[in-house]
């Protein structure tokens, strides 16, 4: 007791809800008060997640967590660490969840536990999705999905990467909030590449460009006062932003052979681009289904 009184350890999440596959970081922070120096980290499992459902059943773990390396935190001091509980557990079930840790602050079994905090794994609405061959890798298919799922009351959308039958998730990329009266729009270019552009503010739109790995290779911000924008394709099978003028933002990502053909503000004219493209592309009709 006397230690639990002098080490503080306690666990937030910066959101609390999650889509299926979504990373789901929770932040553990510790403070030491003990009056001297506190070693932390030196055995293996010096940290231990539990996690189980609202109705009491424990949730099963996936793997273990990976050592974090021995480190001293001062007198007085605080130390914050982050952990992805996604990898960690089953977290494939629509519900409320309740994450604990326990921190051994010293020799033998001396260990504090922190309050449970609760979180939720949220259901999403599919608007779209498309099976497509991973380019390199003869007969490995995969499956491009674009997802919304509400937030706080606002809306967000994912792009979520499967198998073809859409039980293995490899990859879920957070896109952004959306404005509801303007759907999303989707396209696929020559190397099968997934494009989305989303608008998330009144004149304010992102151009995402996401590869079969789930690695995000353009994030661009566009603005546009005079009409819809849209995704064009040209005949190589190219895609590009038609309708709106590119604008520098905190979140761009440019690839590098981009950047260094850009203008000295990093955003590059695409002028002669637009003028070829053609066929643009529509955003998705039909009713959406639940994922």
């Amino acid at each position: 007791m006397a230690v639990q009184a002098q080490v503080d350890v306690k666990l937030e999440f910066a959101q609390d809800k999650f889509l299926t596959g979504e990373t789901s970081e929770v932040t553990l922070r510790i403070a030491n008060f003990t009056g001297g120096p506190l070693r932390l980290g030196e055995r293996a499992d010096w940290l231990r997640f539990s996690v189980e459902n609202v109705n009491g059943s424990v949730v099963q773990r996936r793997t273990e967590l990976e050592e974090t390396g021995a480190f001293t935190l001062k007198a007085g001091a605080r130390a914050t660490l982050r952990f992805d509980l996604a990898p960690l557990f089953q977290l494939d079930q629509i519900g409320r969840y309740h994450v604990s840790a326990t921190v051994v602050t010293g020799p033998g079994e001396t260990h504090v536990v922190t309050a449970p905090v609760e979180f939720e794994i949220m259901n999403g609405v599919v608007l779209w999705e498309r099976e497509f061959g991973v380019s390199g890798v003869d007969g490995q298919r995969k499956r491009y999905a674009i997802v919304q799922a509400n937030y706080l009351k606002r809306a967000r959308i994912f792009a979520v990467i499967t198998n073809p039958e859409s039980t293995v998730t490899y990859k879920v990329v957070p896109l952004g909030t959306v404005v509801s009266f303007n759907p999303p729009s989707m396209a696929m270019d020559a190397q099968n590449r997934l494009h989305v552009l989303h608008q998330y503010g009144a004149d304010d739109f992102l151009h995402h460009r996401i590869h079969s790995d789930g690695t995000v290779a353009v994030r661009h911000t566009y603005v546009s006062r005079t009409g819809r924008p849209m995704l064009g394709v040209d005949g190589t099978g190219d895609v590009a932003v038609v309708r709106a003028s590119r604008r520098q933002g905190n979140q761009d990502i440019t690839p590098p052979e981009d950047a260094a053909l850009s203008g000295t503000n990093g955003v590059s004219n695409a002028s002669s681009k637009t003028n070829s493209l053609m066929a643009p592309i529509l955003p998705p009709t039909g009713a959406p289904k639940a994922r």
